[in-house]
């Protein structure tokens, strides 16, 4: 279904506090419930190993149960990495499938945003 991404940029020190703050909380969240466009639903929320982006990299799936008649589970993976003062977000989403954001991509993205804060 694709992917994209959003990019952060915060004051002096700000990036790092955010970050921790995801830290601590994909260390607690394991489900979640909430209420979307389609009604309510459950997700569950599973940490991956991430490689080495920036100077901080996290990657995570939130998994929604959709059931065969909808062609499977709603499956997202987020990579999440700071360099410098920004925060750059990688989602791909894919319904019955593990798909995962071009490695690549993230590693030119954050070599560009890692240039662009040198003086």
């Amino acid at each position: 279904m694709g992917g994209g991404s959003t990019l952060a940029s915060y004051e002096d020190g700000r990036a790092e506090q955010r970050f921790a703050e995801l830290e601590r909380a994909l260390a607690a969240c394991r489900h979640y419930e909430g209420e979307g466009y389609a009604g309510p639903f459950e997700a569950t929320v599973t940490t991956q190993a991430s490689p080495e982006y920036g100077e901080e990299a996290v990657t995570f799936r939130e998994i929604v149960p959709m059931g065969p008649e909808n062609g499977g589970d709603r499956n997202e993976q987020f990579v999440v990495v700071r360099t410098g003062n920004t925060i750059a977000t990688f989602p791909e989403l894919s319904i019955g499938k593990d798909l995962f954001f071009p490695p690549e991509v993230i590693t030119r993205q954050v070599e560009r945003l890692r240039n662009a804060q040198r003086p």
